[in-house]
């Protein structure tokens, strides 16, 4: 089972439609500011568009590749591999409509992947194959577990199945 996810291509779209003129905007602002505002005005303008520009390179080269023993996030320059045997907690969090799952796994590691980048049934998908692969697909999650809100913990959760 190796399921792969990508954000599609209407979103590409959009990430490009907004991403490219916020980019140059920073960058104009910051060549505008160099002779007329102090330097670090003129930084903090040109820092803006290169973290702008490294956001929409991440959000347009997302990948996530997910097979029975690992979840792989990847981007142009470097990917995450997140053993399923080492998840112990999966979180639900977000807010303004966008719903962002993270996994927490080995000590004090996670990523999180957003709906920004994702669709909101992907990242479901994802939070229901990992509880499949566990071997939790259908069990009662502790705590009380309510979607877009709280979080699992895999460890409880065993310990109660038992």
């Amino acid at each position: 089972m190796i399921k792969s996810y990508r954000t599609t291509s209407t979103s590409r779209f959009v990430t490009l439609l907004v991403g490219i003129p916020g980019i140059a905007l920073c960058f104009w602002a910051g060549t505008k500011a160099v002779g007329q505002a102090p330097v670090i005005i003129a930084f903090a303008f040109v820092a803006l568009g290169v973290v702008l520009a490294v956001k929409v390179l991440f959000d347009l080269t997302l990948r996530v590749v997910m097979d029975a023993q690992s979840i792989t996030r990847s981007w142009q320059f470097g990917s995450a591999v997140v053993p399923i045997k080492e998840i112990h907690r999966l979180a639900w969090g977000g807010a303004r409509g966008g719903l962002i799952l993270t996994i927490h796994y080995g000590t004090k590691r996670f990523i999180q992947i957003s709906s920004n980048s994702l669709e909101k049934n992907e990242l479901r998908a994802i939070h229901n194959d990992v509880l499949a692969s566990i071997g939790l697909e259908g069990t009662q999650l502790m705590p009380r577990f309510a979607e877009y809100v709280g979080y699992v913990d895999v460890d409880e959760t065993l310990k109660m199945k038992g």
